[in-house]
Order: C-alpha cells, then structure tokens, then sequence
C-alpha cells in the first residue's frame, strides 16, 4: 500500500493506555486493487495498552461506505460499526495471524493499514441488497431491474436436438 499513515509508533511509549485516531477515506481503499467500495467516510479510534512485552489494541471504526447494491448496481452508503482487537508482540513475523500482529525484534512501529481494510470489508455484508435491509430508506433502481428481467433466461422447455446418426449409434452403445 505504499507509505502508510496508518502507523502506530509505540517505541518509547511509558506502560499504560494510549488513544490514536486515524481517518479513512476513499484515498486509502484507492490504493487496494480489489476494493469494492466506491467512497469512505470512517473514523478509526485505536486504544494502545502498552505492556512490557506486548502491545494490545482495542480498534473501533465507524462511518459509512459507498458500495453497489448487488440487485440492481445502485449506489448506497452503508453505515459500519465495527469493534476489532489486536494483539502485537515482537518475535517471528511469519507468527502472525488474524488476532495477532508478530513484528520483528527492534522495530518500534506498526503498520494498521491492512488490518484496518479486512475490519471494513468484514464488516459489510456479504450480501448487499439495501432495500431487503429498509425498504423505506432504499430503493431498487427499477429501470436496470426492468432490463434484467427482459434479459432473463427462458426457463422453459430447451429446443429438442435434431437426430444425428452418430449420436444414435452412440446412444446404443451406452445403453447397451
């Protein structure tokens, strides 16, 4: 993602709590490749306990983010409200997992970016149809769904194949 403004210095930070707060735009998902979400409006608050070998921190984000409705393509914003923890301590940084940061020996820093994107992304619903969610709030764009419908695949009866010799052999074998 390039230089981050979504580090978190802890080296020479006294034991305690800690507040830092970040804000995410549509800036930081234009930098992921395979962001889905058109525009952002988050704040990120991260409380940092600094312990003598660990760091633990309580990340909260809240905002909205501008995705496609999955029915009929419309735009919406989607409110996120999302309470995620963290846990970073030094050591092998191929350790790491989706609960615990691993940074090296020696580093005093930590970057949030990607953990704060899979917290927005986790955070949506994998189904993003707003009108089943507030149907006085949202509306289906109703010209595309008319055009889908005039698309529609014929569920009716598939057109019968002509008999080809070779595929009546074939049959006969099969059955045989």
């Amino acid at each position: 993602m390039g230089k981050s403004r979504y580090k978190v210095q802890f080296g020479g930070l006294p034991v305690g709590l800690h507040e830092y707060e970040f804000e995410v735009n549509q800036t930081f998902f234009n930098n992921t490749e395979e962001a889905e979400i058109e525009r952002a409006k988050l704040d990120v608050k991260v409380l940092l306990t600094k312990q003598n070998n660990l760091l633990q921190a309580s990340i909260d984000i809240e905002g909205t983010v501008g995705i496609a409705c999955d029915r009929c393509l419309k735009e919406f914003d989607f409110p996120i409200d999302a309470h995620e923890s963290l846990v970073i301590k030094h050591g092998n940084p191929e350790e790491s997992n989706d609960e615990i940061l691993v940074i090296p020996e020696g580093h005093e820093e930590f970057d949030l970016s990607h953990y704060l994107y899979e917290y927005i992304v986790l955070a949506m619903p994998a189904r993003r149809v707003p009108c089943e969610i507030d149907k006085t709030k949202y509306e289906c764009d109703q010209d595309v769904l008319s055009k889908l419908n005039e698309h529609a695949t014929d569920t009716s009866e598939p057109a019968s194949e002509p008999n080809t010799p070779m595929w009546e052999q074939l049959k006969k074998i099969k059955f045989n």
